[in-house]
């Protein structure tokens, strides 16, 4: 432990222990804890650096929170030693049985597999892990604050699943050694199962194309692929990834969603489960299951991957289709609902007058104000650049385009689309800002919301508002967010007998029926949504 990187001296002579603080997301700054040692002495002030340094070991090897969830920590995980299994089963496909003296490694292996996870680690890494798993990270995909966030949980998972891996291998290679005879052959297997359209037709290599085919057309936003590897990952454990796609009926679709009706919430982190399999899991009582509306995402998923997997060759029929919970799903959900009142004048007064001093930089001013009187998306928002405020026919509007930036993202085509600039805006002096902005050059209207794969570029502003705004001014509830600001305009201007396809219009909701989608498919003009969204009052 070099303790220079942890000490330093004041003007006075006082010794300080610096303890630098990991980064909870890949944009945010690097900080650190400096903590007063109250001592000029050297030596003291060394044991008292080793001492909290320990410490800080300690602490940052404890479970913390994290970005990633944990199906998709072991999805990753999994996907990494399924690769290498398979590297060594063609292995000993092409070379057959291993001998003694190859053997022993790996049940020198197989031994320490099944040891402590302190004892696993301490002789398979005597230096000390930290080295390691960032390597393991960067091969496996898994992102690297995980290293530093939560090195307990990945070196747990990987522990466990290098484990299964050898036990997997132990199995093949002992298989090697017998014939089977005597089990009863399934048709499918007396010819190399392949789909209609050539390809081989597991689940597995389904999937696999399927994922790949959505990341080529760039179909998904970077941060849905895990969480739908995640989803694909639990069908593949309920039918097996080996499971021919052909031989998938409408029953064991059933069977699916009978084992995701009981199937407990965080099975992998909570005690009772995370030792057990999927099957064993859903067996426990006693424990909180996933919620109706999470079952339907699950089930989504999976409809959207048959259809595309009957579109392309891989499956007989189209499965999963209306089996979803619907309505009955949403029952016990929340409901996202609008601003009290007295909760958005609060909000409204704070960002314009700035009493207690909590908008700290104009973009906390001007981005809050557009949440406030345009309907938009947080990200809407914050990837807005100086050229999408534009006039025409003498009104100003935001023209939230896909155009400009190859970062901006946008939730479905109906939120292309262009919003008025409320009066209130313009008398506040948004065009002096933007005018402002224009002068100094910058292309974006919030230069200083910086870009994220996961969250675009709305975390800095969400955090700010959700966590450090609406507390303060003590009227912090699950409705007063600002993706809260968006229902209040919608609410407002419903109260105000705005059509309801105007108003959706505004918002960026996709207008319903025939009349819109087909005779009104050019929507409506800049003058009748300037009309309508001028009615919102705080």
């Amino acid at each position: 432990m070099h303790l220079d990187a942890y000490l330093s001296r004041s003007r006075h002579g006082i010794f300080y222990f610096r303890w630098p603080l990991p980064k909870r997301h890949d944009c945010d700054k690097r900080t650190s804890l400096r903590l007063s040692l109250r001592t000029r002495c050297p030596k003291l002030a060394g044991q008292l650096a080793r001492h909290l340094a320990s410490c800080g070991d300690a602490l940052r090897h404890r479970r913390g929170p994290s970005n990633m969830r944990h199906d998709e920590l072991r999805v990753l995980i999994h996907k990494y030693f399924k690769k290498a299994l398979s590297t060594q089963l063609d292995r000993l496909g092409a070379e057959g049985p291993v001998s003694e003296l190859e053997l022993a490694p790996y049940q020198t292996s197989q031994a320490l597999a099944e040891a402590s996870e302190e004892d696993f680690w301490d002789i398979l890494q005597p230096d000390g892990t930290d080295a390691y798993l960032r390597q393991f990270c960067e091969a496996s995909g898994i992102p690297q604050s995980e290293a530093i966030d939560n090195p307990a949980r990945v070196l747990r998972e990987y522990k466990l699943a290098y484990r299964d891996m050898l036990k997997a291998w132990e199995a093949h290679r002992l298989s090697l050694d017998t014939y089977e005879y005597t089990r009863a052959v399934d048709i499918t297997e007396l010819d190399e199962p392949v789909s209609r359209n050539g390809t081989i037709g597991t689940l597995q290599q389904a999937i696999d194309a399927y994922v790949q085919e959505n990341k080529h057309i760039g179909t998904w936003r970077a941060a849905t692929f895990a969480k739908k590897e995640a989803s694909l990952g639990l069908l593949t454990e309920v039918l097996g990834s080996d499971r021919i796609m052909t031989s998938i009926t409408k029953q064991d679709a059933q069977a699916v969603k009978r084992i995701l009706l009981e199937l407990p919430a965080n099975r992998h982190k909570i005690a009772a489960t995370r030792e057990l399999s999927l099957h064993e899991a859903v067996e426990v009582e006693g424990v909180q299951k996933i919620t109706p509306v999470t079952v339907d995402g699950y089930i989504s998923v999976f409809q959207s991957f048959f259809d595309w997997a009957e579109r392309n060759g891989y499956a007989a029929e189209k499965l999963f289709t209306g089996m979803r919970l619907g309505k009955s799903a949403s029952k016990g959900a929340p409901k996202r609902k609008a601003f009290e009142q007295k909760a958005l004048e609060a909000v409204f007064r704070e960002i314009t007058q700035n009493h207690i001093g909590l908008v700290k930089t104009d973009s906390h001013k001007w981005a809050s104000l557009i949440g406030i009187f345009a309907g938009a998306r947080l990200n809407e928002i914050c990837q807005l650049q100086v050229a999408d405020i534009q006039r025409e026919d003498g009104i100003w509007f935001f023209n939230l385009m896909d155009e400009g930036d190859s970062n901006k993202r946008f939730k479905s085509d109906a939120a292309i689309r262009k919003v008025p600039l409320h009066k209130e805006l313009l008398r506040l002096g948004l065009l002096d800002f933007h005018a402002l902005r224009m002068q100094h050059g910058d292309k974006r209207m919030f230069p200083d919301y910086k870009h994220c794969i996961k969250n675009g570029y709305g975390r800095a502003l969400g955090r700010w508002f959700n966590v450090t705004l609406t507390p303060a001014l003590g009227i912090k509830s699950k409705h007063h967010v600002f993706h809260g600001l968006r229902h209040t305009m919608i609410s407002r201007l419903a109260q105000a007998g705005i059509e309801e396809p105007i108003y959706q219009s505004i918002v960026g909701h996709e207008r319903q029926g025939v009349t819109q989608q087909v005779y009104n498919r050019q929507g409506y003009t800049l003058a009748q949504l300037k009309a309508a969204i001028d009615l919102f009052a705080v």
